[in-house]
């Protein structure tokens, strides 16, 4: 009883690192334009790139921590541990990335504003 609730746990940090790895897996969508259909092979293989690396971890932690043959609670763990990263790290994450986004797009602005006058006073003083 007490491996099963120390598997359980590994399962969970599991599912918790593989929502980490999914949100990675979002950026290069993202830097890849990968918005509202466009480069869906690219959204295609992001998705199975992240299951063949979920297998691997998974089958990775049970190697080195010897789990016991499968059972559903080590998928019940991973899924618990992805919601856990998804109601946490992901919304703080989420909120650093908007944060982030309006000061750039603010200082491009100001920037885009600051060269439009100085392209004025250019054309005047010529």
């Amino acid at each position: 009883m007490q491996n099963q609730f120390f598997v359980f746990c590994i399962c969970i940090a599991v599912g918790f690192v593989s929502g980490i790895f999914y949100e990675l897996l979002h950026f290069i969508r993202l830097l890849l334009g990968c918005k509202q259909g466009k480069n869906a092979w690219v959204e295609t293989v992001a998705d199975i790139a992240f299951f063949v690396a979920l297998a691997i971890v998974h089958t990775l932690a049970a190697y080195l921590f010897h789990f016991p043959a499968f059972r559903v609670y080590m998928w019940i763990g991973e899924g618990v541990g992805l919601i856990i990263y998804l109601k946490t790290l992901h919304k703080i994450l989420a909120f650093l990335q908007i944060m982030c986004y309006n000061k750039v797009t603010k200082r491009l602005k100001r920037r885009e504003k600051h060269d439009k006058t100085l392209l004025k006073r250019e054309k005047k003083t010529l």
